[in-house]
């Protein structure tokens, strides 16, 4: 190939990429999770896989190594390479992986090494360098139709041998999947990536679908406030709880007081090590997917959800951290915060210790004290009461910060005029020396 025949093709590759880029921009992006069935392979080409991931381990420590010229006059090309073994001694390897994972991992090295560098200039102090890793478990599959492909008919195969799998670059074989009906009919194939878990290898396939395409219209209800607590994990203003705890099963103990009886290094304790890895997972799996059903159930057919910055990793270091941990609060609580309908209020807003109906503030109570009970008479259970006096003051927030071109001036005046008693109430507070009672009476 010519100078100009390569410029042409360069071009050509650049506009198809602006083509992709704009139509995708107007799709939503969805990132589907198979497991590779490797069972369909022989065991040569199982271990060709498996050591992929060795390889690509090698090649960032081999990088993280060189100077910073040596690093940036590094060829994708070169095949040869010297690492570190576990004694550190210098030992001479050969990559036999596909050019493009080579170019993905110094891609990857990169990228962080510029952040780094991006993050020292804004602060102005050192913040450290990249660590050689002991494992590498994700590898960039970032061309569709070069480092992976999908096939969902019988790819001209009468029998249908080739229906429902992938392909991976260097792989002969076409690999079955399993969960390929997640993928809708109509969506377009973008990058992937081969993530090695301790249950086996899967899949992370990034996917574009249209903008509308599982958008349903679903009922309206009311708006809600949420209770973070320990002894009930999630309490809304309506009353309902949900508990998304889960506890750690009495075979994962017996195998952590297995592995503590082992020599450590030996085949038997990397077999168990690997065992306690495995049971972890499904530990985090089971618990991921209570967190998503309480977050569909709480946040389904809601304008306006209101919570409050709670300190869950203070919590987690403090005398409950076994409950913390057992939990699923910290993957709920982000997953709650990137909605948009959701309104976190601050973190010393005293939702406990306020009555939503006259803004007295109760200072006596204590952890041991369920119900709370104010000079007014109110009396409610302490975290039904705590997430209705959020969604009291998240609606006022609401209300005076609504964007400028929403509404007319006489409804913004209006909406104001609504909450207002509501912000003097949470914005009321006792004098020192006198009791909560003595302050709400005297205002």
């Amino acid at each position: 190939m010519n100078e100009q025949a390569r410029i042409e093709k360069n071009n050509a590759i650049k506009e198809h990429g602006k083509e992709t880029r704009a139509r995708h921009a107007s799709m939503r992006p969805v990132v589907v999770e198979m497991k590779l069935d490797l069972k369909c392979l022989n065991k040569t080409e199982q271990e060709k896989l498996w050591h992929y991931f060795t390889q690509c381990r090698w090649l960032c420590n081999y990088l993280i190594s060189l100077s910073s010229d040596d690093f940036r006059t590094f060829n994708t090309k070169t095949r040869d390479i010297t690492s570190l073994d576990k004694d550190g001694n210098a030992v001479e390897r050969c990559l036999t992986m596909p050019a493009k994972f080579i170019q993905a991992v110094y891609s990857s090295i990169k990228q962080d090494m510029a952040s780094i560098a991006a993050k020292r200039e804004k602060t102005g102090k050192k913040n450290g360098k990249l660590k050689f890793r002991s494992e590498y478990n994700a590898i960039e599959l970032n061309q569709y139709g070069n480092t992976h492909w999908i096939c969902y008919g019988d790819d001209g195969n009468s029998n249908g041998k080739y229906r429902n799998t992938v392909h991976i670059s260097g792989i002969k074989r076409p690999i079955r999947v399993f969960g390929m009906d997640q993928i809708p009919h109509d969506a377009e194939f973008a990058n992937a990536k081969l993530v090695k878990r301790p249950s086996g290898i899967y899949l992370m396939l990034t996917c574009y679908i249209p903008e509308s395409k599982g958008k349903s219209e679903s009922e309206k209800k009311p708006s809600i406030g949420l209770d973070f607590g320990i002894k009930t994990t999630i309490t809304t203003s309506d009353g309902e709880k949900f508990d998304i705890t889960v506890r750690e099963p009495e075979c994962l103990k017996g195998l952590q007081k297995k592995l503590a009886r082992q020599k450590k290094g030996s085949r038997g304790w990397y077999d168990t090590k690997h065992l306690i890895r495995r049971e972890y997972e499904k530990l985090a799996n089971r618990r991921r997917a209570k967190a998503n059903q309480a977050y569909h159930d709480i946040t389904k057919g809601r304008k306006l959800i209101v919570i409050q910055d709670e300190n869950i990793k203070g919590w987690h270091k403090g005398l409950f951290g076994k409950q913390v941990q057992n939990s699923a609060l910290g993957t709920l609580k982000s997953k709650l915060v990137s909605n948009p309908n959701v309104l976190v209020i601050g973190r010393f807003f005293p939702s406990t210790k306020m009555c939503p109906d006259c803004g007295a503030i109760n200072e006596c109570i204590t952890l041991s004290d369920r119900m709370f009970t104010c000079g007014c008479g109110y009396s409610e259970d302490r975290d039904v009461k705590a997430a209705k006096t959020l969604l009291l003051a998240g609606e006022h927030k609401r209300a005076c910060i609504r964007a400028e071109h929403t509404d007319t001036p006489e409804e913004r005046k209006l909406d104001f005029d609504t909450s207002y008693e509501i912000l003097k109430r949470s914005a009321r507070r006792p004098e020192k020396g006198k009791s909560p009672e003595a302050t709400s009476s005297k205002h």
